[in-house]
């Protein structure tokens, strides 16, 4: 089976959770193959139990953190997208509060494309992890960005050992086990994503935030 964002050759790395995982050493990405996702109204249903909400002070919190490094590190953005903003776009109130005006996209929830063609920022916060055709997705999501604007994407990292993926680490990860979560990512995917897409990583805590720079 070939990778789903790079196309390239990818071994079972690890299974569990009654699915398998697999990795591919060009691009990084680990994914779970399509015979093992979840149905969407299943998937819709999961993402429903999430307490997104601005009375819920962890979450606005969370996306508060991700907010400040967006200010610091994309001073000049206006416009910004949430690409993948769930049933309820809290990211949107906090990014406009802080004068940056935000539309929304979500498959599920919110499936009309806004008009405005380009924005200064599109960010996806907790959405990465789902796509089920990752290069498409993030091709759409990087469409959006504007000449020398940015995509900033926030996803757990999955653990490595010396840098290198670890099947032990893994499989103990509690980030694999939402059966809604079916690709992963690390650096190495992001700096392949950037050299592919005609970006360049401007900002990476190697962790769960990636921010990138359109070059074109």
């Amino acid at each position: 089976m070939n990778c789903s964002l790079c196309d390239t050759e990818a071994n079972i790395f690890s299974t569990g959770e009654n699915r398998q995982y697999r990795l591919c050493n060009l691009c990084g990405l680990i994914f779970v193959p399509p015979e093992f996702h979840v149905p969407t109204e299943s998937e819709i249903a999961r993402y429903r139990e999430h307490e997104n909400s601005l009375d819920n002070e962890g979450y606005v919190e969370m996306f508060m953190k991700k907010v400040v490094l967006v200010k610091e590190h994309c001073p000049q953005a206006k416009t910004a997208l949430d690409f993948g903003c769930g049933y309820e776009p809290v990211l949107k109130a906090l990014l406009e509060r802080e004068g940056i005006k935000t539309d929304v996209f979500d498959s599920n929830f919110f499936p009309d494309f806004p008009k405005r063609k380009t924005f200064d920022l599109v960010i996806s916060t907790e959405t990465f992890e789902h796509f089920k055709n990752p290069i498409k997705d993030i091709r759409q999501a990087a469409s959006c960005v504007s000449s020398t604007g940015f995509l900033a994407v926030m996803t757990r990292f999955y653990p490595l050992e010396k840098e290198i993926p670890c099947e032990e680490k893994f499989s103990d990860w509690y980030y694999k086990r939402d059966p809604t979560h079916i690709v992963f990512y690390t650096s190495k995917t992001f700096e392949w994503l950037a050299r592919k897409m005609g970006f360049k990583i401007i900002y990476n805590n190697q962790f769960d935030f990636v921010l990138l720079q359109n070059l074109i």
